[in-house]
């Protein structure tokens, strides 16, 4: 957070719905070849002492041998962390100029676990979003902790498992050395290549997280200026809530696309707490109840709210027919063109086809 502020803001007054997708693509992959090449320096630099260590005491007794591989280790790690993540929050920080966010995001937005400031922070260094219930909906009511934990753990081993693989094979294929090189030298091409993938993964997620909260702004202040939300029956507001709440409890997270989406709807159809949002068969219920139009119009929003993470889950997958019913061939291709435009950053093809009545 201190980082983040420290970085100088450029003072932008553009609205990101006026660049094209191809700009904002080509800008984005600006950012992100940057990124690769000096996490990947910073990589090789950082590891190289360790290796070189690893080396030149290989014959030397343990206790020598052991000090200096965890001293230097040790030193090694924290430099190489601190630099990226200096690097990771730059990058997620030029992405959200990129964006002009000060300018998107809404006053009751600018505070909280799921402020713009707190979703770059665990954006950059990768950490999970807080497993909070907000307005009673439970993200993980279907999901298994442990299996959760053990895949998180494995990521994180990935450049130990890699370098494991990568040693052992070599050695067992070419010998202690390639051309005189002994093969523990191997660590570097592989700490490069994975610093580069996470600084990738980073800006491919700030991306979907920044463009979700600008596109939710866009959504809720088109429907405002059509008057659509003011016309809704007080059934058909909580089932806007309920088609956000199950959208979150299907995707089996709380993608802060989400929370922004709800958060938003929370405030201008000025609903409570405690009515059940995320039940899946009072939302279905909620669509037999509503007329027409207004079934039209909860079936887009949940729509939107099953895209807005950027991909489509195996439970939203099954349960995608229930609520759309015999419109399901019109709903489902929209879904998954919605979806493929959030994933690969394409704002201006989302928001057209989030416009009320369109999608």
């Amino acid at each position: 957070m201190y980082y983040l502020n420290l970085f100088q803001r450029s003072d932008q007054q553009h609205n990101v719905f006026d660049i094209t997708d191809e700009e904002l693509a080509k800008r984005v992959r600006k950012i992100s070849r940057k990124g690769i090449i000096l996490s990947a320096l910073v990589g090789v630099v950082c590891v190289f002492p360790t290796v070189w260590v690893c080396v030149y005491f290989a014959k030397a007794n343990w206790l020598i041998y052991w000090s200096w591989f965890a001293g230097v280790t040790a030193i090694a790690v924290a430099i190489e962390l601190y630099i990226l993540f200096i690097i990771a929050l730059k990058a997620v920080f030029e992405v959200s100029e990129l964006i002009n966010m000060h300018a998107t995001q809404k006053d009751f937005l600018k505070n909280g676990v799921f402020s713009v400031q707190h979703i770059l922070a665990r954006t950059a260094l990768e950490l999970p979003d807080p497993p909070l219930k907000v307005l009673g909906i439970d993200p993980f009511e279907r999901l298994s902790k442990k299996n959760l934990f053990v895949l998180g753990l494995l990521y994180k081993l990935k450049i130990t498992v890699t370098n494991f693989v990568m040693k052992y094979g070599l050695k067992f294929t070419v010998g202690e050395t390639i051309s005189g090189v002994p093969i523990l030298y191997e660590a570097l091409p592989v700490e490069a290549f994975w610093n580069g993938e996470v600084i990738k993964r980073v800006i491919l997620e700030a991306r979907l997280r920044l463009f979700g909260f600008a596109l939710a702004n866009h959504i809720v202040d088109e429907l405002l200026h059509e008057k659509a939300l003011y016309e809704l029956s007080p059934e058909a507001k909580i089932g806007c809530m309920r088609a956000v709440g199950n959208a979150v409890v299907m995707a089996q997270n709380y993608h802060p696309n989400m929370v922004i989406l709800l958060l938003h709807f929370k405030q201008f159809l000025n609903v409570k707490e405690g009515q059940q949002y995320d039940d899946w068969q009072l939302f279905l219920e909620t669509l037999d109840t509503v007329n027409k139009t207004e079934r039209n119009f909860l079936r887009n929003l949940f729509t939107i709210a099953v895209a807005f993470d950027g991909k489509i889950s195996r439970l939203e997958a099954s349960s995608l027919r229930s609520a759309y019913g015999d419109q399901y061939d019109y709903y489902y291709p929209r879904v998954v063109a919605l979806t493929h435009h959030l994933k690969h950053g394409e704002l201006n093809a989302a928001a057209e086809l989030c416009k009320p009545g369109v999608v």
